[in-house]
């Protein structure tokens, strides 16, 4: 029989002093990002400052305990990030820079490396000391790039899509190169060729998979949906519907892809693209509007009584429009940031209502606290 001390966490006050810290911590992290946005759009570089100055490298405020649950907070915010870069991403854009990006990803990759080599002579460095270098240096830090994009608004344009796709790949580069060390630097015995390469073919099969599901499966399945949703329940067309399908989308695939051993944020980036497809799929599938005959040609051929109906009609419709003027901005601007009312939410409407704001304030501050920590791992 266990102890009543282990029976259940028991619940204690924080004292005053640590609830200080954490407020302050919080609270100038936000200050420290606006302000450094504002002018230079580096938040994040304060950020940085603020870990080292705040947790073990600087005044140890912060205990090792402390710093590992921040890390792992953090990093849902980082997931979260990357499923936005998706969702801002372009499908036809995507596809029409795929060989540009990879091109800019080997770039990142094969100049770093050949440099550690060329340069190992300098330091007297082994082979595999150099191949480390180059890994290191080539790695790309997914929650840099995808903050500065998003703050210097780049995300949507060319070069956002270029150097997200490039920075996607450099990341499941990564992951070879992390087991291709870490192989090398036991014994021979340890080394595995399916461990080094399970990560690109897994990330691989991915990509093509959900290429292949929702080009040959899901689109007809979702365009019956699209065509027949005034015979759904209400509820479907709601925003908390919409919330509920897309975490779904995203924890299943992040999931799904960390269970196979390829990169949880190659997949939230995935997961945030089949978001955006969906939403490019419920619009394509809106049925056109027809264009009504002018009200002149049915007045020209009306009688007497239809003229004076017509005009009857136009003065009332004229009232009730000078009417609708006078209404509230508030109603009007509601009606127009809500999706809802004339349509299925989107994908960075639900992510701008629920996540955008705990994102930015508390996940991703905590996120570019963690990384100098040392009980911080793979910094992404």
């Amino acid at each position: 029989m266990t102890s009543e001390s282990e029976a259940a966490f028991a619940y204690h006050e924080p004292s005053i002093e640590t609830v200080l810290n954490y407020t302050g911590l919080l609270l100038i992290l936000n200050i420290a990002n606006t302000c450094l946005d504002k002018l230079l759009y580096c938040g994040l570089i304060g950020q940085l400052f603020i870990g080292i100055i705040w947790g073990t490298p600087g005044a140890q405020w912060l205990d090792q305990e402390t710093e590992r649950v921040i890390q792992q907070i953090g990093y849902l915010g980082l997931i979260l990030l990357i499923y936005e870069g998706g969702l801002s991403t372009s499908i036809e854009s995507l596809k029409a820079n795929i060989l540009l990006s990879t091109a800019v990803a080997l770039t990142g990759i094969g100049v770093p490396m050949v440099l550690s080599f060329i340069l190992k002579e300098l330091v007297s460095a082994t082979s595999l000391q150099a191949f480390a270098a180059g890994a290191a240096l080539s790695a790309t830090s997914l929650g840099t790039t995808f903050t500065i994009l998003s703050t210097t608004q780049l995300t949507t344009t060319r070069l956002g899509t270029v150097t997200t796709s490039a920075a996607m790949i450099d990341d499941v580069v990564s992951l070879v190169m992390v087991q291709i060390i870490s192989n090398l630097g036991g014994s021979a015995a340890s080394f595995s060729a399916v461990t080094v390469i399970r990560p690109v073919f897994v990330s691989l099969g991915f990509a093509v998979g959900l290429l292949l599901l929702c080009a040959f499966c899901l689109r007809p399945v979702l365009k019956k949906v699209v065509d027949h949703k005034s015979k759904l329940p209400d509820y479907v067309g709601t925003a908390q519907f919409a919330f509920l399908a897309h975490i779904c989308v995203l924890v299943g695939i992040v999931a799904g892809a960390t269970y196979a051993g390829t990169s949880s944020l190659f997949a939230a980036y995935l997961a945030g693209v089949i978001v955006s497809w969906f939403d490019g799929l419920v619009t394509q599938s809106k049925p056109s509007v027809v264009a009504s005959q002018p009200e002149t040609f049915h007045l020209a051929t009306a009688s007497p009584l239809e003229q004076t109906c017509s005009h009857q009609d136009a003065t009332r419709d004229a009232v009730n429009q000078l009417s609708q003027t006078t209404e509230p901005s508030g109603t009007q601007a509601t009606q127009e940031n809500d999706p809802s009312h004339d349509g299925t939410p989107t994908g960075e409407f639900i992510y701008n209502k629920y996540y955008k704001e705990p994102t930015n304030r508390i996940l991703l501050p905590l996120f570019f606290v963690s990384p100098l920590s040392p009980s911080t791992g793979r910094n992404n």
